[in-house]
């Protein structure tokens, strides 16, 4: 008789647990979807007010959105493979420069249309992460300063191919399909299962969340630290090349450049990494986060340039707000140390009145 009651008051205790792990999976994942239907409601709202035109009003707008936000993410994907562990690598943007050029202009002349601009594309950017990270791992030069250095020889290298031209992807035929919605959608959404299996579940995501810690501590652990350090190059490599084949195919030109000029897309997907990373500390997936984050910079973009804008006024509003995210981000734990700080003068000052009352 003492088996049944001490079942039930189990059975409600784990059901009660459940509740509790559900209630906070969905508070997590409402705090993640907040800021992008925020930036949503309140662009739109001015967008009605000055133009009379929401932040989305045609298809146009759609088109538009998903494919700056699949370049966006994928950029910022590749800024987070190696970010997350202290490393950034300013060689990104001169990598998908040279895999779109060479790659790209191989799959046109072997006819292959679109899909094959992208496969060729990610596995020239595949290779070119592989040489970087490589040779990092040899060098052990400052990552900055190695990415400054491999930087300026990848840009040479894609200046001088194909008679400085670069990719041209205007007309050509079958390259339709990179700017179908559907073909869009489709990659964002493999994209996310892929980064979420490497980042989450695979033996180098635990590794990498490992090297976060301590490069030290997981070196003594057993992490093999240069093969995870090449994994990351390899893979930012490959989402760089991706991102800038899309960029390519909406802007229907890859105009090589010199002098770091290539790095336009790094420090534009900078915002969006941070803010997403950010946000996916809330669900524990910082892929779901960098979606999150990039689709939050994008309505702001798209919502800046429905007020007739120029590029110039957007960048300053956007990067200015970049700059106040970092500087509030930077500062939370000061203010919650503070908060609590008070709390804890408050309470300490109404025990030590109690106890002057009790003595009284």
């Amino acid at each position: 008789m003492d088996g049944k009651p001490r079942r039930i008051s189990c059975s409600r205790d784990g059901m009660t647990m459940k509740q509790n792990l559900t209630a906070h999976k969905v508070k997590s994942i409402l705090k993640m979807l907040s800021l992008p239907i925020m930036v949503f409601l309140i662009m739109n709202t001015i967008d009605l007010i000055a133009t009379g035109q929401g932040v989305i009003s045609s298809g146009t707008d759609v088109r538009a959105l998903f494919r700056n936000i699949l370049t966006t993410f994928s950029f910022a994907l590749a800024l987070n493979c190696n970010l997350r562990v202290g490393r950034m690598d300013l060689s990104l943007g001169s990598q998908m420069y040279l895999a779109c050029i060479f790659g790209g202009n191989l799959a046109l002349q072997m006819g292959l249309g679109g899909v094959g601009v992208l496969i060729f594309s990610m596995v020239l950017g595949l290779l070119c992460g592989l040489l970087v990270g490589s040779l990092y791992v040899q060098l052990r030069i400052l990552p900055m300063i190695f990415g400054i250095g491999m930087s300026l020889i990848f840009e040479c290298l894609s200046f001088g191919a194909y008679n400085q031209q670069g990719l041209m992807l205007y007309g050509k035929p079958g390259i339709s399909i990179l700017s179908e919605i559907w073909f869009v959608v489709a990659v964002i959404v493999i994209m996310i299962a892929v980064m979420t299996f490497m980042f989450q579940y695979s033996t180098f995501g635990y590794k990498g969340r490992a090297v976060q810690g301590g490069q030290r501590l997981a070196s003594d652990a057993g992490v093999n630290i240069y093969t995870n350090c090449i994994i990351s190059y390899t893979l930012a490599g490959t989402l760089a090349a991706c991102a800038g084949v899309f960029n390519t195919a909406f802007m229907g030109t890859l105009v090589p450049t010199l002098d770091m000029g290539s790095n336009g897309m790094f420090f534009g997907s900078m915002f969006p990494m941070f803010v997403g990373t950010w946000l996916g500390a809330f669900v524990g997936n910082p892929v779901m986060g960098v979606l999150c984050g990039t689709i939050s910079v994008r309505l702001l973009g798209l919502g800046l340039a429905k007020l007739s804008m120029e590029g110039m006024v957007q960048n300053i509003i956007i990067f200015s707000l970049f700059l106040l995210f970092m500087i509030l981000r930077d500062n939370m734990s000061k203010w919650s140390y503070r908060k609590k700080r008070r709390a804890r003068m408050a309470l300490a000052k109404q025990t030590r009145l109690e106890m002057g009352l009790a003595e009284a």
